[in-house]
């Protein structure tokens, strides 16, 4: 049953796609070229797909690995154009214009879905999933479908969950405990629970784009963040952070969502394919993640002291902030596995 949800959630999104915001190189409309059916004597249909990440980064190699299953699976009919590193904006800007209709597709993360659905917020909550298989087993089954679903009266549709990894502190100082944060100004992701977290421990919780934060920190207007390894990595984060706290506090689901209008304007046959993709492209990001976790760590000891804190410790801290946020999450917290 959660593979099917899974299943047909991401078909829907892929729908959105075509109708919304694609290009045919040909001058068609994307709606003309998706809805023939017969790809035989008709350019193909390309795509934008907006993401956040350097080129070789984790969200550039996971939007090619799905390219490369659309393309295959589809003949050459569709054709994703990848744009990297918010070359076509924030994360922020991009979502919107996906929701619009203005961008076919663009990966993002949950805290920024939770702006559209507070129901997002559930999945940022500290310490809610246990490991990488755990979040791929929730997120591509009925709590990701549920999710998904917030979604669609926004414009949007989730084709595929992306992976990037469990959350971690940097800062210039030592931090062991949750009491180690306190006075500190801290770049937090914006999830409310999260951001409550770090706030009751005592620290100053900053807001600054992911895209300025490396800035923010060479010049001392964020004195710590958290991020996964591989973003921390991506970003070289370590030139100008010399700690790293492996918290594992949270996990950041990272969806690749389209434009609902484009989706529901592809032929049926073409959502199926794209769904494929998509829960295939899902599975690999998670199995890329487990496969790259242990080396970008290894990397981030060779350029900054890493702490291993007692996370039973910070566990019963975010328990404490978790309290006052589950009765928000009733429905979502019902189909977690």
């Amino acid at each position: 049953m959660k593979k099917f949800w899974s299943l047909l959630l991401s078909v829907a999104m892929v729908a959105s796609l075509a109708a919304c915001g694609g290009s045919s190189s040909g001058g068609s409309t994307s709606g003309d070229a998706a809805n023939t059916g017969d790809s035989a004597n008709t350019e193909a249909v390309h795509f934008k797909l907006s993401h956040p990440s350097a080129e070789g980064g984790p969200y550039d190699l996971m939007s090619k690995k799905f390219a490369e299953l659309v393309e295959e699976k589809s003949g050459g009919k569709y054709v994703i154009d990848i744009f990297a590193a918010n070359a076509l904006g924030s994360q922020e800007e991009v979502l919107d214009a996906v929701s619009l209709g203005t961008l076919d597709m663009a990966v993002t993360s949950d805290d920024i879905l939770a702006k559209y659905a507070p129901e997002w917020g559930y999945i940022g909550l500290p310490f809610l999933f246990d490991d990488v298989d755990d979040v791929d087993e929730n997120l591509n089954g009925e709590l990701g479908a549920y999710l998904s679903g917030k979604l669609e009266d926004k414009g949007m549709f989730v084709i595929s969950f992306f992976e990037n990894g469990f959350r971690n502190i940097t800062a210039n100082k030592e931090i062991n405990t949750p009491q180690d944060l306190a006075g500190l100004k801290i770049r937090v992701m914006t999830n409310e629970p999260l951001r409550a977290m770090f706030t009751n421990a005592g620290a100053v919780v900053t807001n600054v784009s992911f895209s300025e934060l490396y800035q923010a920190l060479q010049l001392g207007t964020c004195e710590a963040e958290e991020n996964p390894f591989a973003n921390i990595r991506d970003k070289k984060f370590y030139e100008v952070q010399s700690y790293m706290c492996v918290t594992m506090h949270s996990h950041t689901a990272e969806p690749l969502v389209m434009s609902k209008e484009l989706f529901d304007g592809l032929s049926a046959e073409d959502q199926a394919m794209f769904q494929e993709a998509g829960l295939e492209a899902s599975k690999w990001a998670y199995q890329h993640a487990k496969d790259t976790d242990a080396e970008n760590r290894e990397y981030l000891e060779g350029q900054m002291t890493v702490i291993d804190p007692d996370r039973e410790l910070w566990k019963e801290f975010a328990a404490e902030t978790n309290a006052s946020y589950e009765a928000n999450y009733t429905e979502a917290a019902a189909l977690k596995i």
